[in-house]
């Protein structure tokens, strides 16, 4: 049965990857729709993260909600901005992805 914690989780990095990738269309917090989709993202972000370390030990619930940020954030560039990460920055990405499995994984955290 998946862990109530790890969809806590799921919420929290599926809204700090949309505040994260909304940053850049606020222009300075000068555009208000946007500025006000980032906030209220972060919001619901911090507030999945404390539900999720409830159930989630401390360290695997940061180092999987930063890994998966990380790569989520990547793809929504190269999506809505057209960035293109080189070959470093993919194998980069598959060693923090292989890195949350193995701890996921294998961790008596």
């Amino acid at each position: 049965m998946l862990n109530i914690g790890f969809l806590w989780l799921a919420l929290s990095i599926g809204s700090e990857i949309t505040g994260t990738s909304m940053i850049k269309k606020t222009n300075g917090f000068k555009r208000l729709a946007p500025s006000v989709l980032v906030i209220c993202a972060y919001a619901l972000c911090y507030f999945a993260l404390t539900k999720a370390m409830g159930y989630i030990p401390v360290g695997v619930a940061y180092s999987l909600w930063c890994g998966f940020g990380i790569v989520g954030v990547t793809i929504c560039s190269m999506l809505l901005y057209k960035q293109k990460p080189d070959l470093p920055a993919i194998l980069a990405m598959l060693l923090i992805i292989s890195g949350a499995v193995i701890m996921n994984t294998f961790s008596g955290m």
